[in-house]
């Protein structure tokens, strides 16, 4: 099975076909044993043999998660670089210099401009493939200022006033970072180290943090993700283990998570962490 830190290099494809199917088999594998005739029908829905789906089903109960349902892969994952620094540095510059322009050329016009600088260095030029992942990698608020200006990417990428309205508990939680007004010191010579960060994860129709992370580290994928960790989990035992007495009523899964055009909340990492 493929590892819980390699889920970001498979294939799309894969990916989408291991969430569709952690549906089905969620269901079957909270079952013992499972409907004979519903086990069937998902063999065919789903196009698995049986000794296959049970397969599935005893990875999944193992480690109940979407991932535990991939197939290991061969060959490069996608999306990693093993090209050779010369050509990822023609590949940059024709990014930043050419594909980010107001003229906005399209894929097929930055692969021309690379071959060409690839030629005049003598180098082989990259496929179309390459170029389309690297750009996909482009953040978009970004791409979007440099192609159309600032106030273009404001009005697509930030929030637009207005109300928002949500009827129940863990129906819309929001995650977002602050840098906390408090400095934290050595805890020797009491000499100042730096503000920490804290990503918050509030419930809307409440109002209350629901979930929380907090580190001297900049935002980062990780530090969404630890702060999702806490907002899913019972806090019984975390609020035990700090000695502290008090009920903190928040766990579970979220409907929808909202976020803003930040990349770790945009990255790949983050949806299929959370898939």
């Amino acid at each position: 099975m493929v590892d819980r830190a390699d889920i970001n290099a498979v294939d799309d494809a894969a990916w989408e076909q291991a969430v569709a199917r952690e549906t089905v088999i969620r269901r079957l594998a909270n079952k013992s044993p499972p409907n004979r005739a519903e086990f069937l029908k998902d063999c065919r829905d789903l196009g698995l043999k049986r000794s296959r789906l049970y397969e599935l089903i005893s990875a999944y109960k193992a480690r109940p998660v979407a991932s535990s349902l991939l197939a290991a892969q061969v060959g490069t994952p996608t999306g990693s670089r093993r090209l050779p620094d010369e050509i990822e540095t023609v590949i940059s510059g024709a990014i930043e210099e050419f594909y980010k322009s107001l003229q906005k050329p399209s894929i097929n016009a930055l692969q021309k401009e690379v071959r060409m600088r690839c030629s005049q260095r003598g180098l082989r030029p990259p496929c179309w493939t390459t170029l389309r992942d690297r750009v996909a990698a482009i953040d978009p608020v970004e791409l979007t200022a440099a192609r159309e200006g600032a106030r273009a990417s404001r009005q697509r990428h930030h929030p637009v006033p207005g109300s928002y309205q949500v009827q129940r508990t863990y129906e819309v939680v929001q995650i977002d970072h602050t840098l906390v007004d408090v400095i934290v010191v050595d805890r020797i010579h009491r000499k100042p180290l730096q503000r920490p960060w804290l990503t918050l994860a509030i419930d809307v129709a409440s109002r209350m943090v629901a979930g929380f992370y907090l580190t001297l580290e900049p935002p980062s994928t990780l530090s969404v993700a630890l702060a999702i960790q806490h907002l899913v989990q019972p806090k019984f035992d975390w609020l035990e283990s700090l000695g502290i007495d008090a009920d903190w009523p928040a766990e579970g899964l979220p409907d929808t998570i909202h976020v803003d055009n930040a990349k770790e909340f945009r990255s790949k990492a983050m949806k299929r962490g959370a898939e």
